[in-house]
């Protein structure tokens, strides 16, 4: 492997890097740049995956469905293959970031294994890996997959790290709009992960899915209602959320193991 050309400024180093096809996963490209005032950049659908780590500054990224996500220091951003996301710095404070990007039949078996965020927090030593290489010029393959492995491990740490705050802000969140509509694919897309990953981490942390732990929160709220004032059923079942009557007693019945006249008259 070697390195097929560079870029070296006083505010952007880049190392171009020969894709080394036989290796299952290859480190091609690692960078670092100061970027400008509202400097905007898109990766342009490169064919490969592009980790980003935020050293100073803020901004946002635009993916290709339209979402934005505003990003800041020890944030990192992660671009799959062909995507053509929009970065933009900030006006006042313009992103310094470090990147890696590799490919290879394993890479997408590799970053998922390490995280399924697109916005996952990272630790310092990946950023110190990616300057060790800008500045010995390390391009054999060894070097390349140790720096790789390294970025990787930072990103799995820092998720870590960040798992009990974003579980922390949903089970606020719910709690206190328990009755309004909430749909966890958005509010996972939101934060920057994916379904899948939040419904799992809130499971694993909770005990219970984001959906179950939101009809629990409305049926506890409902109790209170019927304990405490005289609104009708039918009134507290949409003030906790419920747009039918009819689900709000089968959902009621379900976790309290009686209905809701049942409960108001033993109560």
């Amino acid at each position: 492997m070697s390195i097929i050309s560079k870029m070296d400024y006083d505010w952007k180093r880049v190392y171009y890097i020969n894709f080394n096809q036989s290796l299952p996963v290859s480190v091609c490209e690692v960078g670092w740049e100061m970027t400008k005032q509202s400097h905007t950049w898109s990766p342009n659908g490169r064919p490969r995956y592009l980790i980003h780590l935020i050293k100073e500054g803020k901004g946002t990224v635009e993916r290709d469905d339209g979402t934005v996500k505003f990003l800041a220091k020890g944030d990192c951003f992660i671009n799959s293959p062909d995507e053509n996301s929009i970065i933009k710095s900030d006006s006042a404070e313009p992103f310094e970031y470090y990147w890696i990007a590799f490919n290879g039949k394993s890479a997408k078996d590799i970053l998922n294994a390490t995280t399924r965020k697109l916005y996952p927090k990272y630790k310092e030593s990946g950023i110190e890996i990616i300057r060790e290489l800008l500045d010995n010029l390390i391009s054999d393959d060894i070097g390349l997959l140790t720096a790789l492995f390294t970025v990787l491990n930072a990103i799995k740490d820092g998720a870590k790290l960040n798992e009990n705050d974003f579980v922390k802000n949903a089970v606020l969140y719910i709690e206190n709009r328990y009755y309004k509509h909430f749909d966890v694919g958005e509010y996972a897309k939101g934060i920057g992960i994916s379904r899948s990953y939040f419904t799992t981490v809130f499971t694993q942390r909770i005990g219970i899915s984001p959906y179950n732990f939101l009809i629990k929160t409305r049926i506890e709220n409902a109790k209170k209602y019927l304990r405490e004032t005289h609104m009708s059923i039918s009134q507290i079942a949409y003030k906790v959320g419920f747009t039918t009557l009819d689900r709000f007693s089968r959902m009621f019945k379900m976790y309290a193991s009686m209905s809701p006249m049942e409960y108001r008259k033993s109560n």
